[in-house]
Formats: C-alpha cells, structure tokens, sequence
C-alpha cells in the first residue's frame, strides 16, 4: 500500500488583517509592562541616613551635592551625593571594597553596607519596594 502524502493548506500560512492587529496589542502591551515600572512605580528619593555600627552619624539631602569624609577606628570612607545620580560610597580602606562597587544608590529603600567599618547607607523616600515580606 503506498503512502499518499497530505498537501498542506497554503491558505494557514497567509497572515489576514487580524494577525496584524494581535501582534500590533501585544508589542504595545509589552512595551507598557516594560515602562510602567519606571514611570509609576515608586515615589521619588529625598535623603540618605548614615549610620555607624547602628547609631545615626548624619542625613543628607539627595537634592544638594555633598562629600562627607568620616573617620573610624577601623579605617576611613568618604560618601558623595549628586542631585540627579544619588549617593555612592567613592573611597573607602576596607580590603574587598564592595561598599564601592556597590555604586550609586538612588531609589528609597536601597541601601549601601560597609561591614568591615560598621558603616551603613540607606535611602529614605515615599515609598519603598520590598523584595520579598516574611512573617
């Protein structure tokens, strides 16, 4: 018995009006979901606490350009705030220097950690977002 082999309908493979349209919602919808995050997310940053080993040390201005140098018994580090750009650790003595490559912090709730001086960054604003809630 020979096997007969089924034409494909052509007809399947030609794109109408409505495949149009379904790609044009879901580019839109996509480019929206990507956005909304940035635009309506959260509320704008306004300062920056410092804190050494758990006391409060000072709070700037995220609005003023600033460089603070502070010194520990365990080394030293120096803070800068640009308006625009927010608040980055730029020197600092401890040995890995993650404090530095943490970069710059700008958005409420971000914080910057220096453990080997005790010396922590955080930003204050509206509204926070939080990674994950546990009771």
């Amino acid at each position: 018995m020979k096997a007969t082999k089924r034409a494909f309908p052509t007809e399947l493979l030609k794109a109408r009006p409505q495949d149009y349209l379904l790609g044009a919602v879901l580019v839109c919808a996509s480019v929206l979901w990507l956005v909304s995050p940035t635009v309506a997310g959260r509320g704008a940053a306004s300062s920056a606490r410092l804190f050494h080993r758990g006391e409060a040390l000072a709070e700037l201005s995220l609005d003023r350009p600033a460089r603070r140098v502070f010194s520990f018994e365990t080394g030293g580090l120096t803070v800068e705030v640009v308006p625009g750009r927010g608040i980055r650790v730029l020197e600092a003595n401890c040995p890995a220097k993650v404090c530095v490559h943490a970069g710059w912090a700008d958005k409420p709730g971000e914080t910057i950690a220096c453990l080997p001086n005790g010396f922590l960054v955080e930003i204050e604003g509206e509204d926070r977002e939080y990674d994950a809630v546990v009771n």
